[in-house]
This record gives structure tokens, C-alpha cells and sequence, in this order.
């Protein structure tokens, strides 16, 4: 199965199609450089090479919420002006963490935002669907010369067309490619994770008796406390759905569709892949999800700790049942941090 993401080559020179234009200059040094690349690392080789000049780097307004989990993220503002464009309406940051001086190396940009993210272009093109309002024709044309961005998931994404609606579809395209870019970041399997992904929902939409018919035909009966609580319903269905209709036979995927909104104790790392990709997926809004993300970029665990205590506490203020592997999840978390810190 080739994979979703475009080489560094075929990136580049994308960058040069959509970028020509002689008031730009398209930079190849980070490939050049030939293994692993820090932002820090480009702007010590750009005040290098320009000694006299100032630089500004324009980022997205919530790559500034994650700034401090950034390699050597100090220096990177000590060498250039941080330029935060708004992603959303009424953005206002948080950069109680900066000091004085880092602070007026903040730039922040008001303009429109633009609801649209990478995740969903590449959605597109991988759908086959035609799009240039958010493509340039130049760069389009190269994407369907080169074959570029079609990871073999057309006839799952047929499936999950027929049984989801646009909202989840959309969802489910998101946690493919956050799963794909943990599974990348924590040595897993970088495919599995993003056809997991796409896949974790796949019964969400399906009425509850019919995923109450597809659980009892799996064999796998209902405890008291899921029968009270059809929210968990669907990942227990889906891995059922996928399994008896011969569409998935590998045990990790299917696992870690299993366990994606509950978790677990002992998760396979795919299992917490996919779980920390459902919360910090780029569509996601919900209070915390900043903090989750910022987490996940320090470890899985750290993710999972936060977001399996952030369900208890929201279940348990709502007077509703908590599932005994959420609990589960929770105390394993706190046992391996205990561990370690032991």
C-alpha cells in the first residue's frame, strides 16, 4: 500500500509550481541537509548564509500553542520573529508561558481565517475529486502526472462513504492522517495506523439496533454498564463489522478500532495510536485539546493519562456510567508513570 504523504522531492517541487513567482525563493536545504530537520537547525543555516537580515517565520495560530514542545523552541525566537496567522475566529493566545522579551518577537497576524486544513486537500485528492479553488492548477496537474497521494484506501473510503455522514467522514479522514504522523513519530506501523484510523468509526452512524444485532451475532454480549451506555456501543460494533464481513482480519487494526473510545489497560501501541489520534485528530475543538496535543508530541502516555482522567471526570460530573476499561486505561497510565518515575 504506497503511501499518503508525498516524498520530500515531489513536496519541493510542489513548493516551486505554487511558488512562481520571482518575489519568492523555493529553499531545498533541509532536504539538502539529508536527515532528520529542525526548524532551529534551517534558521542557523539561513542566518548563515544572511547574517545581516531579519527573519520571520509565519506559522499557523495553533502551531503557536505547541511553540514551547518545539526543539530548542528559545532559540528559535531568539533567530527569527514568530508570525502566528489566526486558524479560527477570535484566536486570542495564551503566552502567559513567554517571557517579555520573547513576546515581542510575537507577531500576530489578523486576517480571514481560511477553514480548510492539508488534511482535508489531500482527503480530496486521494477521493479523486477535483478541487482547484484550493489548488493551483500547476500543482494539481503535477499531483495527477505524478500519482501522487493515493494510499489504496479507495475501496474502504467507498464502505465508509455508504455508511457515514459527511460530518464523520470528515472526522475519519483526520484521525487517519494523525494516526499515520503518531504511528510515524512512535515506530508503528505507519499504513495499519492510518487504514485503522480511517476506520474506527465505521459504525457510528448505524442505527442502535442494528449495532445491538451486529455485537449479538459477534458473540460478544453487552455488560450492564455498556447496555446503559450506547456511546460505546460503536467501537465495540465496528470491530465486529469489520471482522465478520471479511473486510479486516488483522488483530491490531481491529483491535485498536475495539478500544479507540474507552481504551484499555496493556493498549498495543496501534491501540494507543489510534485512541490519542480521536482526540488530538486536526478537526477536533473541544476545550482541552490543545493541551492533549501538546502532550502527545512528549509521549503517547502523557496523552492518554490527561485524556483518560479528563473522561472519567466529564462522566462522572454528568452522573453517567463510567466503562470499568476506562478506569482501566486510567490506573495503567498511573502505575506506568509511577514506574518510571520510580
Amino acid at each position: 500500500m504506497p503511501g499518503k504523504l508525498a516524498s520530500g522531492e515531489h513536496r519541493l517541487e510542489m513548493c516551486r509550481l505554487a511558488f512562481n513567482d520571482e518575489r519568492f525563493e523555493v529553499s531545498s536545504i533541509e532536504l539538502d541537509r539529508g536527515s532528520r530537520s529542525y526548524t532551529v537547525e534551517t534558521l542557523r543555516e539561513l542566518k548563515k548564509i544572511y547574517p545581516d537580515d531579519e527573519f520571520y517565520f509565519i506559522i499557523g495560530s495553533d502551531m503557536l500553542e505547541t511553540l514551547t514542545g518545539w526543539y530548542l523552541w528559545e532559540e528559535i525566537i531568539s533567530l527569527c520573529h514568530i508570525c502566528a496567522a489566526s486558524r479560527e475566529d477570535g484566536f486570542v493566545p495564551d503566552l502567559s508561558c513567554f517571557t517579555d522579551e520573547q513576546k515581542k518577537r510575537i507577531i500576530l497576524l489578523d486576517i480571514p481565517p481560511y477553514e480548510v486544513s492539508s488534511t482535508e486537500i489531500r482527503g480530496i485528492i486521494a477521493k479523486g475529486e477535483k478541487n482547484t479553488e484550493l489548488i493551483s492548477p500547476a500543482v494539481a496537474d503535477y499531483i495527477r502526472r505524478n500519482g501522487l497521494y493515493d494510499d489504496g484506501l479507495s475501496d474502504y473510503r467507498r464502505l465508509l462513504t455508504e455508511m457515514l455522514d459527511e460530518y464523520r467522514l470528515n472526522h475519519s479522514e483526520c484521525v487517519s492522517e494523525c494516526a499515520a504522523v503518531l504511528a510515524e513519530k512512535y515506530g508503528a506501523d505507519a499504513e495499519k495506523a492510518r487504514l485503522a484510523g480511517l476506520l474506527h468509526d465505521v459504525t457510528k452512524n448505524v442505527p442502535r439496533a442494528e449495532q445491538l444485532g451486529i455485537i449479538e451475532k459477534s458473540g460478544e454480549p453487552l455488560s450492564g454498564v455498556e447496555l446503559c451506555n450506547p456511546k460505546v456501543w460503536h467501537q465495540i460494533s465496528g470491530a465486529a463489522f469489520l471482522k465478520e464481513n471479511g473486510i479486516i482480519s488483522d488483530e491490531e487494526i481491529l483491535g485498536a478500532v475495539r478500544w479507540h473510545t474507552t481504551g484499555r489497560a496493556d493498549m498495543t501501541l496501534l491501540e494507543k495510536i489510534v485512541y490519542v489520534a480521536d482526540f488530538i485528530s486536526a478537526d477536533r475543538e473541544y476545550r482541552d485539546v490543545n493541551v492533549v496535543r501538546r502532550l502527545a508530541e512528549i509521549s503517547l502516555e502523557h496523552a492518554i493519562l490527561y485524556t483518560s482522567r479528563y473522561t472519567v471526570e466529564k462522566l462522572v460530573s454528568a452522573d453517567l456510567p463510567i466503562h470499568p476499561a476506562t478506569v482501566d486505561c486510567y490506573n495503567d497510565m498511573l502505575l506506568h508513570f509511577k514506574i518510571q518515575k520510580g
